[in-house]
């Protein structure tokens, strides 16, 4: 099954945002997010989070790498998507 155009465009977005961000290329950033995860954690967002500002797609991203170094991201089936609208939402 093929991802949705939005989700592949979205996703290389982050990329891109995050390559710049942390001083990579595209090719290791790309590589860095696939093995800590946060590809999954970008494809399970992108509807929410393509709606917020870079900073927070990137704090995003290093606060779901932080958290989840190690953890399968396959088994969190989007709570992780929810926690962090949660703690915004409250913190606000």
């Amino acid at each position: 099954m093929s991802k949705p155009k939005g989700e592949v465009w979205f996703l290389a977005s982050c990329v891109e945002l995050y390559k710049d961000e942390k001083g990579m290329n595209g090719q290791a950033a790309y590589n860095y997010l696939r093995r800590t995860g946060a590809v999954g954690f970008i494809t399970r967002c992108w509807q929410g989070l393509h709606m917020t500002s870079p900073q927070y797609i990137i704090d995003s991203i290093d606060e779901y790498i932080e958290n989840h170094a190690g953890i399968d991201a396959k088994k969190e089936n989007g709570a992780d998507c929810q926690r962090r609208q949660f703690a915004d939402s409250a913190v606000g």
